[in-house]
């Protein structure tokens, strides 16, 4: 086994972007488990000073050897190496956000507990890579400098073939079906994803889908889409009867006559109240901004002036666009933004799904930089529904400074240009994280709306 660690030593770097892939989160609780531990963990280690880990296995010498290697790279701080038999594991439920099990065919097969205990101490929303293979970046100049040796002391540990047809088996008997899908990039692997079932109900207009109360004041996150949110939002709920203002607090383009009945351009706070109490009584839609640029953009106005408007009850709705993107479905703000109102009850967080499976590239995301320091991706790396669900529920994500007493729903646009169930599973994957402001997730397309339906999801529990 410590040849086996030793020779593979070249490998383990190359495992990193394919794990964080699945991962997608530069933090939390790491569990690797079995006698070929400890390499996978070094390189995670090395790359990643917020994740936690913890090594197991049942063979001392081989312990003793891996404390002498973590303390030798300088991470003996960061790793607790404990001794345990692996179908019974000595962690709570749901104590680790990853768990990891290379060679794992050698055990699973003969022992199937070992699922089911990798299953219990996964956290909702929690990712597990049980399986065996070189990876799919690593290059093949390394993978065939050690093939052969490797194979010699696989055979000689006892290694086991397994077709796809006995892991599915596996699966099933295990009742970890849903849960698990079965990958053959790099080798064979088994991603467990530990999530709940959703329940699901298709509404007709954009107030149902976001639970609007009688009086909202609506910030509007992220990338791919809220422009179109924003004015085809008022424009329902202005035909409701419901007396509506849209504006900004960063830039958008200058709306159409189609986008909005009225635009206010006014500096003077005191003057742009005026003109509004009279025009909302007259148009009952009104856009309001501080200025425009040459190129189009108007200028925002400041959140504490749209606090004031609400307290005013000048109108039932404030809708107001809170950042930029770049025209991109994705995105992670930078450190002062997005600018949102305190008076904010609703947060919609929207993401273009043209991201989802794309590579992080200035093609498709915007702050990618900022992306990358809080999914753990690597430029070109792609952008998982693991990403996206970082980037949708951390502090720093794209929810950041979100009002705390704020609903805050995730909002998938362009769900025509994915699979239902790939849509599906991204909610899944947003909702297993269990954050406690959000509730429901919605999917959709804005530019096919209102002829197609949305999609609601939210937790059975």
């Amino acid at each position: 086994m410590i040849a086996v660690d030793k020779l593979w030593r070249d490998v383990f770097p190359y495992l990193v972007l394919p794990t964080m892939e699945q991962y997608g989160r530069s933090c939390g609780r790491v569990l690797e488990l079995g006698p070929f531990s400890g390499g996978w963990t070094s390189a995670l280690a090395s790359s990643f000073s917020q994740m936690e880990f913890t090594v197991v296995d049942k063979n001392d010498d081989y312990l003793s050897y891996l404390k002498q290697a973590f303390y030798a790279c300088g991470l003996s701080s960061r790793v607790d190496v404990v001794n345990s038999v692996l179908d019974k594991l000595q962690f709570p439920e749901g104590s680790f956000d990853m768990v990891l099990l290379r060679g794992a065919f050698f055990f699973i097969m003969e022992c199937p507990q070992i699922l089911q205990e990798i299953y219990r101490v996964l956290a909702m929303g929690g990712v597990a890579l049980v399986g065996g293979g070189y990876g799919k970046y690593t290059p093949p100049e390394i993978i065939n400098g050690i093939a052969d040796e490797s194979r010699v002391l696989n055979d000689r540990i006892g290694r086991r073939r397994v077709s796809l047809d006995q892991l599915r088996l596996l699966l099933h008997t295990q009742n970890l079906d849903y849960q698990t899908r079965i990958s053959e990039e790099g080798g064979v692997w088994l991603i467990i994803k530990k999530r709940s079932v959703l329940a699901e109900e298709k509404v007709a207009s954009l107030s149902q889908a976001l639970e609007l109360g009688e009086r909202e004041v609506i910030s509007l996150l992220g990338g791919g889409g809220k422009t179109s949110l924003l004015f085809s939002l008022a424009k329902e709920l202005k035909e409701a009867g419901k007396r509506v203002i849209t504006t900004t607090t960063t830039r958008i383009r200058r709306p159409s006559a189609d986008d909005t009945p009225c635009l206010i351009i006014e500096a003077d706070e005191e003057k742009a109240l005026t003109r509004l109490v009279e025009e909302i009584a007259v148009y009952g839609h009104v856009t309001i901004a501080r200025g425009c640029s040459d190129e189009g953009k108007l200028h925002g106005v400041e959140p504490d002036f749209l606090d004031r408007i609400n307290l005013l009850h000048i109108a039932e709705h404030i809708i107001n666009e809170a950042d930029g993107a770049g025209g991109l479905p994705i995105k992670a703000p930078r450190q002062d933004e997005p600018v949102i109102p305190s008076s904010t009850s609703t947060v919609v967080a929207l993401v273009g799904l043209e991201a989802l499976d794309a590579p992080l590239s200035v093609d498709v995301a915007f702050r990618i930089d900022n992306i990358m320091r809080l999914t753990g991706l690597e430029r070109g790396g792609i952008i998982t529904e693991e990403a996206i669900a970082t980037l949708l529920t951390q502090p720093q994500g794209i929810i950041q400074y979100s009002p705390t007493e704020a609903r805050i729903i995730p909002f998938f646009n362009k769900a025509d240009l994915t699979t239902s169930m790939k849509a599906e599973s991204l909610v899944n994957a947003v909702m297993a994280r269990c954050h406690p402001r959000i509730n429901s997730v919605v999917a959709g397309s804005l530019r096919h709306y209102p002829a197609s339906s949305l999609r609601v999801f939210h937790d059975q529990k």
